[in-house]
């Protein structure tokens, strides 16, 4: 197998939703398509394109995905919704990974927290970046990781490329 990467984009900033919303349909803030559409921006300047995308049916990941695919010139229909990408744990985005390896470029999957940070977590043995704050994973962060060159994903075994944090891009 060769050189294979799998990039994790959290869903960008969500509005806090109508009294008795569904989380699963809270929509983006203002600041939050802001922040999709500057990640966008920024894959296409640095000519970065994902293999195949696999997002959240969330509204506010689905609204992620889109826009920052609208300002990379992605076509939409290039986006496959997995409703097992939801809140997924670590051990629920292993299988989706295994089941989705891209030959043909990066497999990107679009999802929450803590599933997202977990997975990192396990996957990358080295210090991973943190904000002053100490979090990981902000909102709208895409993160970019070569996997082992196996078959099997293995703990500690990936090697992070980078992590990029819409709101630090200008």
């Amino acid at each position: 197998m060769t050189d294979q990467q799998l990039w994790l984009l959290r869903h960008a900033r969500a509005d806090a939703g109508d009294k008795g919303m569904d989380d699963i349909d809270r929509p983006l803030s203002h600041s939050g398509r802001e922040q999709a559409t500057r990640l966008g921006q920024w894959l296409a300047q640095q000519d970065l394109r994902p293999g195949l995308i696999v997002s959240s049916p969330a509204v506010r990941a689905r609204q992620t995905i889109e826009l920052a695919c609208q300002a990379l010139g992605v076509d939409l229909n290039h986006i496959h919704y997995d409703p097992g990408l939801y809140l997924a744990s670590r051990g629920d985005l292993l299988r989706i990974i295994e089941d989705r390896r891209e030959p043909h470029g990066p497999l990107m999957l679009v999802g929450h927290n803590p599933g997202l940070e977990e997975l990192l977590g396990w996957l990358c043995a080295e210090p991973l970046p943190r904000t002053q704050e100490g979090q990981l994973l902000t909102t709208a962060n895409l993160v970019r990781i070569r996997l082992e060159d196996n078959d099997a994903l293995d703990e500690g075994r990936s090697q992070l490329i980078d992590l990029t944090r819409a709101d630090e891009l200008t």
